[in-house]
C-alpha cells in the first residue's frame, strides 16, 4: 500500500496525490503538517518537509523524486514524456515551478494570505504581500507565458510539468491574487485548460471544502 504524507493545500502534496491518481493507484493519506510533524517523522523524510511517501516499506521525500519514482515504477511514462527531448523540457519546467514560481507564490503569497490568518491565527503582513505582486511576480510569469503552449500542453500530453505549474497558481488564486489575463493571455488559457481536467477538478472543489472550514 502507498502512503502520502502531507495536506494536499500543499502544491507539492497535490503534485504527487494528483500524479498517484493518474495512475490510478490506491493510496491512502497521512496528513502530516510539517509545522508540527510527528515523532519519528524525519526518518522518512530527513529534512521534514512534505511531500514523503511510503511504498510497502519503501521511504522517499521530495516531489520530484516521488514522481519520478512512480513513472518509473507504474507509470511508464504516463508523467514524463519517453522521448528524451521533451522529458528533459517536463523536468526543466518542473523544476522552474518548483524553485522559482514557489519562491514567488509561496512564503510572501499563500503563506501569507491564507496560511498565517487561517491556520496560525497570525497577522498578514500585507506590505511583503504586495511588494512581492509588484516586483517578483511579473518577471516569473512573463516566462511561463514564453513557455506555455498555445494549445494542449507542455508535452502534448498532461504531465509533471503542467501539474507543477498549476498546483502552484492555483494556490496563488487561493491567496485572492488573480493572474492578469490581457498581460498573460497565454499563460491563462493554458491554466483553464489544465483546471478543467477532471484529475484537476478534483482538487479544486476538495481544496474549496477545505478552506471554507
Amino acid at each position: 500500500m502507498i502512503t502520502v504524507y502531507g495536506v494536499q493545500l500543499s502544491p507539492f502534496v497535490r503534485k504527487v496525490l494528483i500524479s498517484l491518481d493518474m495512475l490510478e493507484l490506491d493510496y491512502t493519506v497521512n496528513p502530516v503538517s510539517p509545522m508540527d510533524p510527528p515523532a519519528g517523522f524525519k526518518a522518512i523524510s530527513p529534512l521534514g518537509k512534505v511531500p514523503a511517501l511510503e511504498d510497502d516499506g519503501f521511504a522517499i521525500a521530495d516531489s520530484t523524486v516521488i514522481c519520478q519514482y512512480l513513472d518509473e515504477k507504474y507509470g511508464k511514462n504516463q508523467l514524463y514524456p519517453a522521448d528524451l527531448k521533451a522529458r528533459t523540457k517536463a523536468w526543466w519546467i518542473e523544476e522552474y515551478a518548483d524553485t522559482k514560481l514557489a519562491e514567488v507564490v509561496g512564503m510572501p503569497l499563500f503563506f501569507e494570505r491564507v496560511v498565517r490568518p487561517t491556520f496560525l491565527k497570525q497577522e498578514i503582513n500585507e506590505q511583503l504581500v504586495e511588494d512581492n505582486i509588484k516586483h517578483n511576480i511579473p518577471p516569473v510569469l512573463d516566462y511561463l507565458e514564453s513557455a506555455a503552449p498555445k494549445t494542449e500542453f507542455v508535452c502534448g500530453a498532461l504531465s509533471v510539468a503542467d501539474i507543477s505549474i498549476a498546483s502552484l497558481l492555483i494556490n496563488a488564486a487561493y491567496a485572492d491574487y488573480e493572474i492578469d489575463s490581457k498581460r498573460w493571455s497565454t499563460l491563462s488559457n493554458y491554466l483553464e485548460r489544465i483546471y478543467q481536467q477532471p484529475v484537476f477538478r478534483k482538487y479544486i472543489e476538495s481544496d474549496k471544502q477545505i478552506l471554507q472550514a
